[in-house]
C-alpha cells in the first residue's frame, strides 16, 4: 500500500492510511476515467496523474483507467470531454459527474467527497429535496468554477456533484480556474465559487441546497 512505502509523493502518508481506510467503507468500486494529452496542458495533465496514480495505490476500491484525449475521441465523444486534463468519476455507471483540472490545494477535497458519495452509493440531504429533484425532467448542464486556494469552493462543487447523482437529467462539471483561463474568461469568472447553469444562469458564492435547488429551477425556465 502507499502509505507503508518509505517516501510518498503528494498524499502525505498520514492522509494516505486514513483514505485507505476510509475507502473499505464503500459498497461500490470507484472508477476515474482520466483524459490526458501531451499536446494540451501538458504540465497540469501530469500534475494530475501524479494525484490519482497515488489514489489509484491507496486502495483497491478506486481504479484509474488512463484515455489520451488527442488520440481516443470516440471515448471522449462518449463522455463528452472538453478539455484534458479532466476526470470522469463513477461507479458502474456514468452519472455526470466531471472535474477538469488539477485537484490540488482545497480542491482535493471536493474530489475525495465526490469518490465518497460515489463509492457509498448515498447522498445526504432531506427527502423533500430528493423528491423534488426526482421531478426534473429536463437536461441541467451545470459548471463550477474553482481555485485551489479557495476554502469555499469545495462546498459549491459538492453541492452541484450531489444533484447530478441524484438525477440522470443533471449533469455537473467542476472547473479549476488556473488550468483553463481561455474557459473562464469566457464565462466572465471574475470570483470563485462562481456557478453557471445551462450556460446562461450564473451566480457566485455557496448556497444550502433550498436554495441551490432554486436556481436549477430558474436556469430550466430561461
Amino acid at each position: 500500500m502507499l502509505y507503508e512505502e518509505d517516501k510518498i509523493g503528494l498524499i502525505n502518508r498520514e492522509h494516505a492510511k486514513y483514505l485507505g481506510d476510509y475507502f473499505k467503507t464503500f459498497i461500490n468500486p470507484v472508477n476515474l476515467l482520466y483524459f490526458h494529452s501531451f499536446e494540451q496542458n501538458p504540465d497540469y495533465c501530469n500534475s494530475t496523474r501524479s494525484i490519482l496514480d497515488e489514489l489509484n495505490d491507496i486502495s483497491p476500491q478506486v481504479n484509474v483507467r488512463i484515455f489520451d484525449f488527442d488520440g481516443e475521441k470516440e471515448r471522449v465523444d462518449q463522455y463528452r470531454i472538453m478539455k484534458p486534463p479532466a476526470i470522469v468519476i463513477q461507479s458502474n455507471t456514468d452519472r455526470g459527474l466531471r472535474y477538469y483540472g488539477i485537484p490540488s490545494g482545497y480542491e482535493f477535497s471536493t474530489l475525495i467527497h465526490s469518490i465518497t458519495m460515489v463509492g457509498k452509493g448515498r447522498v445526504e440531504i432531506s427527502p423533500e429535496l430528493r423528491e423534488w429533484s426526482s421531478a426534473i425532467k429536463e437536461k441541467v448542464e451545470i459548471f463550477v468554477f474553482v481555485t485551489p486556494s479557495c476554502p469555499h469552493c469545495p462546498r459549491a462543487a459538492s453541492m452541484a456533484h450531489k444533484f447530478a447523482i441524484l438525477n440522470d437529467h443533471i449533469e455537473s462539471a467542476i472547473i479549476e480556474t488556473n488550468s483553463f483561463p481561455e474557459l473562464t474568461k469566457s464565462y466572465n469568472v471574475m470570483a470563485v465559487p462562481k456557478t453557471v447553469m445551462n450556460k446562461s444562469h450564473a451566480f457566485e458564492g455557496t448556497l444550502h441546497e433550498e436554495r441551490f435547488a432554486e436556481e436549477i429551477i430558474k436556469s430550466i425556465s430561461l
